[in-house]
C-alpha cells in the first residue's frame, strides 16, 4: 500500500455531505459520505483506499471506502458516535493494513483489506458497514489499547 495523490472530491450537496470522487480529474460514477479528504492509499492490486471525515468538531465521522481499480466502489465502512471529537492519526502501514487512531479513546485500530470478500459481521464498538448484510474486504479490529 502506497500514499497516493489520484483522488479529489467534488461537492455535490452540503447539506448532506453527499461528494463525489473523481479519479485523476475524471469523475466516478457515485456519491459518498464525507466532506474532507484526509488520507488516500493505492494497493497492490490497484484498489483505491479513501478516508474521509465530515470535518466536525463535535460528532466527527470518519468513512473508509474501498475503490476496484476500474473507479467502483467495492465496500465502506464508517466510525463515529454521538458527542464525540474524532481526529485520525495514521501510525504505521503495511501491504493490506493499516494502524490509526481515531476516537482519542486509547484505541489503536488496525483496518486490513482482504484479498477476498467475507462476511464480517461485527466491528468494534463505534464502527458499521454501511452495507451491513454483504460480504467485505474491509476489517477493522482493535489492534491494543494505549499502555497495553
Amino acid at each position: 500500500m502506497r500514499e497516493v495523490q489520484r483522488y479529489s472530491l467534488v461537492e455535490v450537496d452540503p447539506a448532506s455531505h453527499l461528494v463525489r470522487v473523481t479519479r485523476d480529474g475524471v469523475p466516478l460514477g457515485f456519491t459518498v459520505t464525507g466532506v474532507r479528504l484526509e488520507a488516500q492509499f493505492e494497493l497492490g492490486d490497484g484498489s483505491g483506499l479513501l478516508w474521509m471525515t465530515e470535518d466536525s468538531p463535535y460528532d466527527e465521522g470518519l468513512h473508509v471506502y474501498l475503490l476496484g481499480r476500474d473507479g467502483g466502489l467495492e465496500d465502506a465502512l464508517e466510525a463515529g458516535a454521538t458527542f464525540s471529537p474524532g481526529i485520525l492519526a495514521l501510525r504505521s502501514l503495511g501491504a493490506e493494513w493499516v494502524e490509526f487512531e481515531f476516537f482519542q479513546n486509547g484505541f489503536l485500530y488496525r483496518l486490513e483489506v482482504a484479498k477476498q470478500a467475507g462476511f464480517r459481521l461485527f466491528p468494534p464498538a463505534g464502527w458499521k458497514y454501511k452495507r451491513r448484510w454483504a460480504k467485505h474486504r474491509l476489517a477493522v479490529t482493535v489492534a491494543r489499547k494505549e499502555g497495553a
